[in-house]
């Protein structure tokens, strides 16, 4: 143990571990005050100490928050930097590091109770869920947690025949649910890890730790309960299974899991006319541009993924929209790598976007102006930063030699 523990890497991977127990911990100062997640005496002592010191002091709950952010992604780059080159990372490795986010709180959205009862509605109540909302089931006291009552469920009807699986594990009792649903993602970041330590085998780069301990994925996947990883997964290996070999087996595989994913989310039809690129055989006809597609397949479809995040309806953008386009980094060309940095960037300004919210309390008044200032900025200084670099630093090159000389590059 002692001798593991030598390691700087292992150092800070345990670091880690312990910052995301201490988020865990964390997480419960923003239960909703009407939530009981257990009568047993000890939780409740513990969780309305929790109120009392936090949920009543947003100056106090923010500064924790801030500060608990720098430290995860202090720690989590330098993981990254002290990551050996030739290191083969075990699947399952980002799952025992994120493990303690298994017992906490979602603490940053509702959208998992909305999951719970929309199953409740289709296995109690025999109602559909897509035309009927929770207020027509008001008097169910599992609506109390809920955020969105209002409209019906805004995912497509794979995820709503998902959810039935965690719903049926919880037995009918709120708290069993409501940690299945935990569990049931949590699978879903083993299937993520599970699959690309697989396809990359020996060709792992240091894109493939970035991305697995990135504290946005990992909290809003385990933590905060959110579905898009479910959405991300199949498509993830869809498009893997038709760029290493294109049997008609494979194409139909592909195929089957591209539209899973689409019916969990309506975002991955974008993939879709890349997706019949990529099994046309058109080769022949321009060898050239079908090469340049293979080889940038990844880089396009996290493009691709990136756009609806301009949307109004993302709110340019929700954090946990990010994981489009943040899965596919191991597998763009490093030549793109700006674009892959460019993401990370966003992931950090993006969990600290919460910051207003949690501020306030709510959403009135500026808060989402000052949300998007935050995510927004980071990403547009570090393009001009670039963009700047790239045009004053060449032409002193140039002024001072004539030429572009190899180390101006």
């Amino acid at each position: 143990m002692f001798d593991l523990l030598k390691n700087p890497l292992n150092k800070r991977l345990l670091l880690y571990f312990l910052l995301l127990t201490i988020y865990a911990v964390f997480s419960y100062s923003l239960t909703a005050p009407n939530l009981v997640l257990s009568s047993w005496s000890p939780y409740w002592r513990f969780q309305t100490w929790m109120w009392a010191i936090f949920f009543n002091n947003r100056q106090l709950l923010t500064f924790s928050f801030v500060t608990l952010m720098i430290a995860l992604f202090t720690t989590y780059i330098k993981i990254i930097k002290s990551w050996p080159k030739k290191n083969h990372l075990p699947w399952w490795l980002p799952l025992l590091i994120a493990s303690p986010l298994l017992i906490s709180n979602n603490a940053l959205s509702y959208d998992v109770f909305n999951y719970i009862f929309n199953a409740k509605m289709v296995v109690v109540y025999q109602a559909n869920p897509h035309l009927q909302t929770a207020l027509d089931f008001a008097y169910d006291n599992w609506t109390r947690f809920m955020h969105n009552t209002h409209t019906p469920a805004p995912y497509f009807y794979g995820w709503t025949g998902l959810s039935l699986l965690p719903y049926f594990l919880g037995g009918g009792k709120f708290s069993l649910t409501w940690m299945a649903f935990r569990l049931f993602n949590f699978s879903s970041l083993g299937l993520l890890s599970f699959s690309l330590v697989n396809y990359l085998k020996d060709r792992q780069n240091i894109w493939l730790p970035l991305l697995l301990f990135n504290p946005l994925l990992l909290i809003e996947v385990v933590s905060n309960v959110h579905n898009d990883l479910w959405m991300m997964a199949p498509a993830l290996v869809a498009m893997l299974l038709i760029s290493r070999e294109k049997t008609n087996k494979n194409i139909f595989l592909s195929l089957a899991l591209l539209l899973l994913s689409a019916s969990i989310k309506l975002a991955t039809l974008m993939l879709f006319p890349l997706w019949l690129v990529l099994v046309s055989p058109w080769k022949k006809i321009w060898p050239k541009l079908h090469d340049l597609i293979l080889d940038n397949w990844p880089l396009l479809t996290s493009v691709l993924l990136f756009l609806p995040l301009l949307t109004l309806r993302s709110k340019q953008f929700l954090p946990w929209y990010l994981i489009w386009s943040l899965v596919w980094i191991p597998l763009i060309n490093k030549k793109w790598k700006l674009w892959k940095i460019s993401l990370v960037i966003l992931s950090i300004s993006s969990m600290f976007r919460y910051i207003p919210y949690l501020w306030s309390g709510n959403y009135e008044g500026d808060v989402i102006l000052h949300q998007k200032l935050i995510t927004w900025l980071p990403f547009i200084l570090f393009w001009i930063t670039i963009f700047l670099h790239r045009k004053f630093f060449h032409r002193k090159c140039f002024i001072a030699s004539g030429k572009l000389a190899s180390k101006c590059h």
